[in-house]
């Protein structure tokens, strides 16, 4: 009886040992923490029909994000949820209101959901920057023209320039929330113009064919300024502050 119980224990302890030895080979799962998300709050100032009005743009992307529970939190408390927009999925974006004054300058919270279940929270601090419009503006365009050229004049600290072409919403008479028809994403701060020609060509993200004679399209003229520090290019995710004056011109 006292071999049986010793044998009885002996594996006992072995079995015991040999879990507790795999569970402490195994190794720790692999959490995606998702680095390669980014987020970004920039002021738009804007020239309307009532004046200059100021809105805060927020943007946020990464592989895999998930529009569903991502939202931003400004340093006033206010919460807005992020949407995809037409860049597609891994980028979202969402606007305050106009305001007649500048956005709140500080740290806004981003909170970012992913199709893993991944949560992850990220900050960005808008500072108190503004930058000019670019007027005095005008484009140089007639219908039935086989070009046009868009003038501005520079804007002082501004890092870059982004020319469009974009559809307007009929209910509302602003951009549409599409995809533009044409973008210049990246010209020099010294610029002063950019003659488009209408071939589908260079700039050009949706085909000419697609517009239509007689419809009245926005050109803009956006001077952006990007994050102290960052890299400056028509995409980044650290722009600080846009300036844009916009006018329709008749296809």
């Amino acid at each position: 009886m006292k071999t049986i119980k010793f044998l009885t224990a002996l594996l006992l302890f072995t079995a015991v040992f040999t879990f507790t030895s795999c569970d402490e080979d195994d190794p720790a799962p692999i959490i995606n923490t998702h680095e390669d998300a980014y987020v970004d709050v920039l002021l738009k100032k804007v020239m309307t029909p009532d004046g200059i009005r100021y809105k805060e743009v927020f943007f946020a992307g990464g592989i895999d994000i998930d529009a569903i529970g991502s939202k931003v939190v400004t340093p006033d408390g206010t919460a807005y949820d992020l949407v995809e927009f037409w860049a597609g999925a891994g980028k979202l974006n969402s606007m305050a209101g106009a305001m007649a004054m500048a956005a709140y300058s500080g740290d806004y919270t981003f909170t970012l959901m992913f199709s893993d279940g991944y949560e992850k929270t990220m900050i960005d601090t808008l500072e108190d920057v503004e930058i000019d419009l670019a007027l005095p503006f005008t484009v140089d365009y007639t219908p039935g023209d086989t070009s046009m050229t868009v003038n501005w004049t520079a804007v002082a600290n501004a890092d870059l320039l982004c020319v469009k072409i974009t559809e307007i919403d009929p209910a509302t008479g602003m951009p549409l929330d599409a995809k533009p028809y044409f973008k210049k994403a990246q010209l020099p701060a010294t610029a002063t113009s950019l003659t488009i020609n209408i071939d589908g060509a260079e700039g050009w993200m949706r085909p000419t064919s697609q517009l239509v004679t007689g419809t009245q399209y926005f050109v803009s003229v956006a001077a952006k300024k990007v994050e102290a520090g960052a890299e400056i290019k028509g995409d980044s995710p650290d722009f600080q502050t846009s300036s844009c004056i916009k006018t329709m011109i008749t296809y």
